[in-house]
């Protein structure tokens, strides 16, 4: 008999959560049905990285019949106020769809505050009783809490690891293993490896393999050692030059008036994200391995090769010139280099940084669904413009799916660099995004300063303490102790730079945790991917 009653209660819940279900729907469906005029987004909930897709239904003869010449605009406002999307948009219009509907994409806004957003049409002519329009929200992913104040120290390395040589900090010369000791020389948490760079040793192999059957055994050292462990892959920039890997298509970009392949991957290769995809997840599944990891992923070089589907999505935020159906596509191609070499319209390139973006952030999605979530995922990210300018948003990122952000530091002089400093400070809080800064052990990236080392402490320091607007850095990385033991290190020695490194990891570490009232990274978030 108890049974019975427990079986009765479930069936009871059940039959009223699929009644109030049905009545709802119920009830939407009839209020829009009641009014000639609906606007609505097809989701409830949208992410930075996403286009928010709005549709109108339209049952009013008259408005259908004048809104064939003339396609509505919609505005989105936030507290009763008109939100500007990128390129400046501010009203979107819409494309016919069928008999009495019309749509339209409408891009979100560079790290657009958390919240509701309503529809309105631009013109009078509809309102009051005779519209119905359904709110949406930007929500924000929340990503997988990283310990606080993450220290990590990288190796971006080609050479066997099998047969290294390391000058320990002891001074003895040890295998790989002393790149263990100096990982636990400057204090860091993590050990982050370059597992999968391209192509490989042999003609038409992808992955450089020689290093792949180390890559457990310097797993497992690190956890008997007490660091966490990371393995990252490169994506779509290769190491190769005029030799191409069979298979791919490669990015395009435009000389003398022509088109010519680069070493970059187009972003359009599928098969690029899948062998990605499955190397991760051939890491992913060695139980030490704490952290996976993907070099930048953009269009590096060129990628005129995206110029229709570009013009496509981004359609009613911009529009191809008339004459394009007239050119071919290697016209088309050679337009759109030019119009973004010369930089004169900015809002078309505005648009087409968010649209790279977006793309990108596509990837990501697809990777994170594929290796899934079980261990964390950072991405190396570029700076230039917030990133902007390399077609990255560390918003976007971190709501398709990345954990943690590496903030790519370097190659820019004092000036450039407190610029830099500056766009990311006003751009982005630590609820945003988990962002961890790194600068590289590199005297000539430097502008070889006389201070060296300290210069880079200085500069390390300066991004720990203001990347956010509203406190400190989630963490640092120190690029990499392969330059800092075989590069360019000027007149000083791997243990004065690494020294600095130290000094800047201790830093961190003794910053007080998060100030009380900080916005938490979970805030206005959608559930983690």
């Amino acid at each position: 008999m108890p049974r019975l009653k427990r079986l009765d209660g479930r069936t009871l819940f059940v039959a009223l959560a699929v009644f109030y279900a049905v009545f709802f729907l119920g009830r939407w469906g009839w209020m829009s049905w009641q009014r000639p005029v609906s606007i609505f987004a097809l989701k409830s909930e949208y992410l930075h990285d996403e286009f928010v897709d709005i549709r109108l239904r339209a049952r009013d003869a008259a408005l259908a019949d004048a809104w064939r010449s003339s396609p509505p605009a919609v505005i989105v406002t936030r507290e009763g106020r008109p939100v500007a999307t990128v390129a400046g948009l501010r009203e979107l219009r819409l494309s016919p769809d069928g008999p009495g509907r019309w749509s339209g994409r409408w891009p979100c806004p560079w790290n657009a505050a958390a919240g509701e957003y309503r529809l309105e049409l631009s013109s009078s002519a509809v309102a009051g009783e005779r519209l119905w329009a359904r709110a949406f929200h930007i929500g924000r992913r929340r990503p997988q809490a990283l310990p606080q104040g993450l220290a990590a120290l990288s190796l971006e390395c080609d050479l066997p690891f099998a047969s290294l040589k390391v000058s320990a900090p002891d001074g003895k010369v040890k295998d790989w293993r002393g790149l263990l000791d100096w990982v636990e020389y400057v204090g860091a948490d993590a050990f982050w490896v370059l597992g999968g760079r391209s192509p490989g040793e042999k003609s038409g192999e992808v992955w450089l393999s020689y290093n792949l059957p180390i890559i457990p055994e310097m797993a497992k050292e690190c956890r008997r050692r007490g660091i966490k462990f990371g393995v990252y892959v490169q994506c779509f920039l290769t190491m190769s030059g005029q030799s191409r890997l069979p298979g791919y298509e490669y990015a395009l970009e435009v000389q003398d008036g022509r088109t010519v392949p680069t070493r970059s991957i187009s972003l359009r290769e599928d098969q690029r994200v899948r062998d990605v995809a499955d190397l991760l997840k051939r890491f992913r599944d060695i139980p030490e391995v704490d952290y996976l990891g993907v070099d930048y992923i953009r269009n590096a070089l060129g990628g005129v090769e995206l110029v229709d589907e570009f013009y496509r999505d981004m359609a009613g935020v911009v529009s191809a010139p008339a004459e394009f159906v007239h050119l071919s596509r290697e016209e088309r191609m050679v337009y759109f280099a030019r119009k973004k070499a010369m930089r004169k319209d900015m809002a078309f390139i505005d648009a087409w940084q968010w649209w790279r973006a977006h793309r990108v952030s596509g990837i990501i999605r697809r990777l994170k669904d594929e290796v899934g979530g079980s261990k964390p995922l950072w991405a190396f990210v570029l700076t230039w413009d917030k990133g902007w300018h390399h077609g990255q948003d560390a918003v976007m990122f971190n709501d398709a799916g990345v954990d943690a952000e590496a903030l790519m530091l370097y190659e820019a002089d004092a000036e450039q660099y407190s610029a830099l400093l500056s766009d990311w400070h006003r751009y982005v809080a630590r609820g945003d995004a988990q962002l961890i800064v790194g600068d590289v052990v590199d005297w000539p990236l430097h502008q070889r300063s006389p201070d060296g080392p300290k210069e880079f402490y200085r500069r390390t320091v300066r991004a720990i303490d203001g990347i956010y607007s509203d406190g400190p850095a989630r963490g640092l990385f120190v690029h990499d102790l392969g330059r800092a033991l075989w590069g360019r290190l000027g007149p000083w020695s791997t243990r004065a730079w690494l020294d600095e490194a130290r000094a800047a990891i201790r830093h961190l570490k003794a910053l007080s945790p998060p100030a009380r009232g900080e916005r938490p990274i979970s805030a206005g978030t959608a559930g983690a991917r």
